[in-house]
């Protein structure tokens, strides 16, 4: 069944699969959480058991996979670029190829990187008028397209590319699922001024932020979910798997939790806290100082964050694992620094939703422009002719 497409979200912790036929509509997901032991071993075997029990259950073989990746090692790059003509003429005849000139600008001067996204950020004709629908077909005599790029190290994805290959899949194409998360959910979400979205992962944390719809700014800092669980295992002197389970019941009410216990990580917070002798003022304030920690590095301390107009306090919009802590801490820094807090109701499958929406949108279609065929001089043509 080739008129499938599959995206897998290939995270630090978790791993999720959707498998969606030619209309976007979901047939099948599935997802796995990725043992702290052996990490990489596992995830590979994790990324195994997903694809097969897929297979199984569609009675087809995956091959082509569409991957959701995050890393701090994405670059974000800002360029523009401008062609005038002498009589005026239509902006569709040059559009995809000044993009395409514009992306093989940045790979010849970026070798190391390869791009990922590209976001058409402004379309300026005749030099100051702005377009607000990029495919508005007018007849201009100058273009400059103000553009944004987002890149990722090209020996990470060979690396990224290799583990997939050992489950005989083949990667179409990687993107960053912080952005494409955002990119989507911001659709439900009035964005007509300053909004942040902050994807808290397993062990690193994006901040993407947006203004009028559009994006301006990525940051990302290697501090994430796990940082918060090792602090609480250092300062209550706990074991780092019980650790996990005490922070990610910490944000829920007392009738959310089950008093029997199913097995030794099925902690009921409240019974066991007394029992451990675990201060529950000390466990909300290791928790308050890592998350400020991470907000601080990677919004407040920002010079992106420090230059918007103090008047226009931007909404933040809580995304990732990691954010669910947030909703339970009463931070009044957060409530001071934005002028609202939203809590965005994320899932396993919202995920993979959002991955095959960007998949099938206008804006990823810019990453597959082909580019045109090179002429060929005389001697050229006669040596292709022989070398055959």
């Amino acid at each position: 069944m080739s008129n499938l497409d599959t995206i897998i979200d290939f995270g630090s912790k978790n791993l999720r699969l959707g498998v969606f036929d030619q209309s976007s509509e979901r047939i099948y997901s599935s997802n796995i959480k990725i043992d702290d032991v052996l990490e990489n071993e596992n995830k590979d075997k994790a990324l195994k058991k997903l694809v097969r029990d897929a297979e199984k259950e569609l009675s087809t073989h995956l091959v082509d996979v569409n991957v959701l990746y995050d890393s701090t090692e994405f670059n974000f790059i800002d360029f523009s670029i401008k062609k005038s003509f002498d009589q005026p003429t239509l902006i569709s005849k040059h559009y995809k190829s000044l993009v395409e000139e514009a992306k093989f600008i940045i790979s010849e001067n970026n070798f190391r990187d390869q791009v990922i996204h590209i976001d058409i950020n402004n379309i300026i004709v005749d030099d100051n008028k702005k377009l607000e629908n990029k495919f508005h077909d007018i007849k201009i005599k100058s273009l400059i397209l103000e553009i944004k790029f987002i890149c990722l190290k090209k020996s990470l994805i060979k690396n990224l590319s290799n583990r997939f290959k050992k489950n005989n899949l083949n990667i179409s194409y990687i993107y960053c699922s912080s952005y494409v998360k955002s990119f989507i959910y911001k659709r439900s979400i009035d964005t007509r001024k300053y909004i942040i979205f902050l994807d808290i992962g397993y062990d690193r944390t994006s901040a993407l932020f947006f203004n009028n719809n559009k994006l301006q700014f990525i940051n990302s800092v290697p501090i994430g979910g796990n940082n918060i669980t090792k602090d609480i295992s250092k300062v209550l002197k706990l074991d780092i798997s019980y650790s996990e389970d005490l922070k990610t019941k910490f944000n829920k009410n007392e009738t959310e939790i089950p008093f029997n216990k199913i097995s030794t990580n099925d902690i009921n917070l409240f019974s066991e806290i007394s029992e451990k002798n675990i201060s529950i003022d000390l466990l909300k304030q290791v928790i308050q100082a890592r998350v400020d920690e991470i907000i601080n590095i990677s919004i407040i301390q920002n010079n992106y964050f420090k230059n918007i107009n103090s008047s226009e306090k931007p909404k933040i919009i809580f995304i990732g694992n990691g954010s669910k802590l947030i909703s339970f801490i009463n931070n009044f820094n957060l409530k001071n620094a934005f002028s609202e807090l939203i809590f965005f109701d994320e899932s396993d499958i919202k995920i993979c939703e959002a991955g095959i929406n960007y998949h099938k949108s206008d804006e990823r279609s810019l990453i597959s422009i082909e580019k045109k065929p090179k002429k060929t001089g005389f001697f050229e043509k006669f040596f292709n002719l022989f070398s055959r």
